[in-house]
């Protein structure tokens, strides 16, 4: 059973609840620990990161959760880092992840909605969407080299709205080259990949990120991969956690990471 969840977010970036409500939701769930996971701060206005004020805010709102809940459940003070902010401090672990997607004069949404992005194919990439997934996935070898993190995220974020608009080809070659090598990168950099459920639990996707093709490789290349639920409300605090399980042990791994007192370390499936 997995009672770890170390991908989570709250009213201090684009969550619904209090870190007090996530934990609480957290225990009903059977969890015996969580980490909280805020959208580290981003260079430009908007409303999903952190600003600077929250931060401190967020900082503090998990020691109080922490101290409320000690003996009960195991509280870590995480961050979902952005190629685009600064360097973090002070955390307990990171979660490095890549929202943007660099274009002449700026950059794209890797996640904001279906239409943004075909949109961002058709006026950023000559309208061809494995040009945009190159785009995407060649970023990895700059957060490969960032030593602070300790997870990726939603490693194939980029799709997170195929399902319904069936926008890229993960079948193609151009993008399975493309993902390969950021996997390659990742990997040689002793990187945690996470099996993120957020977008199950938010109805974008029915299988996690990375997609079961891309797990099944990270299996084969021997990777380290923890589940996580990517929750933004208590309710998907564990979303889909058995269905995970099951989903990893199909692919034949036998083992999944958890975060402890004493660093990462392997937990038999």
């Amino acid at each position: 059973m997995i009672t770890q969840n170390l991908h989570t977010h709250t009213v201090f970036d684009d969550g619904k609840n209090t870190p007090m409500e996530m934990a609480r939701a957290a225990l009903d769930a059977g969890l015996t620990s969580l980490g909280f996971s805020g959208h580290s701060v981003l260079p430009y206005e908007n409303e999903w990161s952190m600003t600077m004020e929250g931060e401190a805010a967020y900082r503090a709102a998990v020691v109080e959760t922490k101290a409320a809940f000690a003996g009960r459940l195991d509280v870590y003070r995480g961050l979902e880092w952005d190629l685009l902010s600064a360097p973090p401090k002070d955390c307990d672990y990171v979660i490095g992840s890549i929202h943007h997607i660099p274009v002449p004069g700026g950059f794209v949404s890797a996640d904001e909605s279906p239409d943004a992005t075909k949109d961002a194919v058709a006026r950023c990439f000559g309208g061809d969407p494995a040009a945009m997934a190159e785009a995407y996935f060649a970023q990895f070898e700059t957060l490969a080299k960032k030593r602070f993190v300790d997870i990726v995220g939603h490693f194939d974020l980029v799709t997170k709205f195929d399902e319904r608009a069936h926008i890229f080809d993960p079948t193609a070659p151009r993008y399975l080259d493309a993902a390969m090598a950021g996997l390659d990168v990742l990997l040689r950099a002793d990187k945690l990949f996470e099996v993120n459920t957020g977008a199950i639990s938010r109805g974008w996707r029915t299988t996690p990120f990375p997609a079961p093709d891309l797990l099944r490789e990270l299996h084969r290349r021997g990777a380290r991969v923890l589940v996580t639920a990517d929750a933004h409300s208590a309710d998907a605090v564990a979303c889909a956690f058995p269905a995970m399980e099951e989903l990893l042990r199909s692919l034949g791994f036998r083992e999944r990471w958890e975060l402890g007192p004493g660093g990462f370390f392997p937990v038999p499936l």
